[in-house]
């Protein structure tokens, strides 16, 4: 319960900002046309040699996703006021995902970025943003939207829930929403939710635990 109370401050500005942003596409989905046309994205931006996505890699990427061909038009569109934040290169940079999602602290934008950023090369262009957000959308299955916020959790990426992460990670949450605790509460706390979540008592939290 209590890791479950702070993964909800945390997670859900996160979640409101990325439905948010859903519900705008939504919104100017107004005709029948089912056929996405890009207006020229840029792929990788210069650290992966530009170049425009060609129309079977568009369409193919719509149905992967199940967006409506307005729904990859307007997120699109959203994807571009991002990446043009900072540099007009085509690209999401860290500092551009931080600043339009409003958050303070490093290691979420950190985790979140990593999340999103899935070849790794340090920077989120149009098919990763549109696979992320695809997972916050009704296409996107609870296992998957449980599985991300899991992986913000686990910091090293071994598939667990470690004591230091969860102290890492809470201290971090608590921090990001103004609340102040001692360390001494911190590790009450901490301590808490393994006695209620570590069912088998190893030590760690796995995705089976986290999903009860």
């Amino acid at each position: 319960e209590s890791l479950e109370r702070v993964a909800r401050a945390r997670l859900s500005i996160l979640f409101l900002f990325l439905r948010f942003l859903l519900f705008s596409v939504r919104a100017e989905d107004d005709d029948d046309d089912d056929t996405f046309t890009f207006t020229r994205v840029i792929m990788g931006g210069s650290q992966s040699g530009e170049r425009a996505m060609e129309v079977s890699d568009a369409g193919e990427l719509q149905r992967e996703t199940g967006f409506t061909a307005e729904e990859m038009q307007a997120l699109q569109r959203t994807f571009h006021s991002i990446c043009n934040r900072k540099e007009a290169d085509g690209v999401i940079h860290r500092s551009e995902l931080k600043e339009a999602l409003g958050f303070h602290d490093s290691m979420f934008i950190d985790r979140i970025f990593r999340l999103f950023d899935r070849d790794e090369n340090g920077v989120i262009d149009f098919r990763e943003f549109i696979r992320a957000m695809a997972i916050f959308s009704e296409n996107g299955s609870l296992e998957e939207k449980l599985k991300f916020s899991f992986q913000i959790w686990d910091v090293d990426e071994d598939g667990y829930i470690s004591r230091e992460e969860l102290y890492r990670s809470v201290g971090a949450s608590l921090f990001e929403n103004d609340v102040k605790v001692s360390e001494d509460q911190l590790f009450e706390l901490v301590d808490a939710t393994f006695a209620a979540v570590d069912v088998d008592g190893d030590g760690r939290i796995g995705m089976s635990d986290y999903a009860r």
